[in-house]
């Protein structure tokens, strides 16, 4: 069996028991959801965190968004030395932990996760487009969905930062951010990450992964693939989200722009 395979079986009867429990983060119920409603949301929710716990080699893909120079996708700065990279959050948590600080947080398990820009705006744009009569709630809920996040999280602003590609890391066992796949388990010489941002990096990167996912079906319960996407719950034809990164503990970045979820998915331009 290998490493990433023992991480899910020793942990499987753990979070099974806690789902079983009903057991869910407390958190306040987000706008636009009534409780009935909230229930079941929480129900496909908690049904999505134990599948994506289980890694199969059919959930691996090999269309992860890469960030190379080369990828016309992506957004840079007019010095190319910066990429575009957009966070969800509410405003309270941009106002306080986000807009008055230049690094994130040195700190293991408070990690600022972003995507790349423009993924999650296209796919907020499309739905729109298919759905035009959709609510601000509705959208909202769809986005969650998408990017693995609990229903009865608030949630209401995109926060776009610029940031050096060096600092960012793909959350999976092999973090190279110029890869379009994720492996499924550690072989041979296990990765470390080098940060651009002095003094930052993961030398211990197994230890972390491992931490990692530990952490997300312990704590928080997310439905983390570990394969460099987010789980989409919200879909019927494909689990498969949007790509997503890490900032390294201690990265630096600048905020471009915060913009209210609704708005943000009507702008064109970026």
């Amino acid at each position: 069996m290998n490493n990433r395979m023992k991480l899910w079986s020793r942990s499987q009867t753990f979070f099974i028991c806690l789902l079983a429990a009903g057991f869910t983060p407390g958190v306040l119920l987000s706008p636009g959801l009534t409780h009935s409603v909230a229930d079941s949301l929480q129900v496909r929710y908690r049904a999505a965190i134990q599948e994506a716990a289980f890694v199969e080699p059919e959930k691996a893909v090999d269309t992860l968004i890469p960030i190379t120079a080369a990828n016309p996708f992506l957004v840079w700065n007019p010095t190319r030395t910066q990429v575009l990279v957009v966070t969800w959050k509410s405003q309270r948590v941009y106002e306080q932990f986000i807009k008055p600080n230049i690094q994130s947080s040195k700190r293991e398990d408070q990690l600022l996760w972003v995507t790349v820009a423009p993924q999650v705006k296209a796919f907020c744009q499309r739905y729109l487009q298919q759905h035009p009569n959709a609510t601000a709630a509705e959208l909202t809920l769809r986005l969650k969905q998408y990017l693995g996040l609990d229903p009865t999280w608030e949630y209401d602003q995109f926060v776009e930062l610029w940031v050096h590609p060096q600092d960012l890391f793909r959350p999976c066992v092999n973090p190279d951010i110029t890869q379009r796949q994720c492996p499924l388990n550690f072989t041979g010489v296990v990765p470390t990450v080098t940060g651009h941002t002095q003094g930052t990096g993961i030398q211990d990167y197994q230890s972390f992964y491992q931490t990692l996912y530990f952490r997300s079906i312990r704590a928080a319960l997310q439905p983390w693939t570990g394969l460099g996407y987010t789980y989409d719950w919200g879909s019927p034809i494909s689990h498969v989200g949007a790509s997503e990164f890490i900032l390294v503990p201690g990265a630096t970045y600048a905020v471009k722009q915060a913009v209210p979820t609704l708005q943000y998915c009507q702008t064109a331009s970026l």
